[in-house]
């Protein structure tokens, strides 16, 4: 295949997906999360191999730049659909690529009730809420599990996230403690 002329998107990819492995470029995100990155357009379908890197001699710098030069020139076509405590993205079946998109979490993030959280089940799920917004946590953690219990192609991961100092983390709410213990975190981190 002829690499040349041909354009990348990054995309988030489970480390549990079967179709994707140690002969892809991976770049780390979180535990249990990576970025790939995508041929295109249509971007999606065919993710880029270290064969691929070496027929092309694209040095692997290259794919990441221009990676993220495409994904900042289509942040226009980003959507946010619903209403507060929870929000949406729409962008093309590839919501969860905004993630890689710093800028765009920078204005969301002034407009949520606390730290910024999102839930990522799936490639094209990406749903919106606040640290301090108890509905908001509710409804993108049932969305979450929604996407998880139907099943879908790209699942990505049942944790919600949270941005700290421009880093995405699982988000691990603290648990109120019972009286004579001591305070833990919960949150599923697998």
């Amino acid at each position: 295949m002829q690499v040349r002329g041909t354009h990348f998107l990054p995309l988030l990819v489970s480390e549990d997906d079967p179709g994707v492995g140690g002969d892809h470029l991976l770049d780390e995100f979180i535990p249990g999360l990576a970025i790939a990155y995508s041929f295109g357009p249509p971007y999606g379908q065919r993710l880029v191999t270290w064969d691929d890197l070496e027929q092309s001699r694209i040095p692997r710098r290259a794919v990441r730049r221009e990676a993220t030069e495409n994904l900042y020139r289509a942040l226009d076509d980003v959507e946010v659909h619903g209403r507060p405590p929870a929000l949406m993205l729409s962008f093309g079946g590839l919501e969860s690529s905004v993630l890689l998109a710093d800028e765009f979490w920078d204005r969301v993030e002034q407009g949520v009730p606390g730290e910024l959280v999102v839930g990522v089940p799936a490639r094209d799920v990406v749903i919106i809420t606040g640290s301090q917004s108890r509905p908001g946590l509710a409804k993108a953690r049932r969305a979450v599990d929604r996407v998880f219990f139907a099943g879908d192609q790209h699942l990505l991961s049942q944790d919600l996230l949270v941005r700290r100092e421009q880093e995405w983390m699982p988000f691990l709410p603290e648990v109120p403690a019972e009286r004579g213990s001591t305070p833990r975190a919960s949150g599923r981190v697998r």
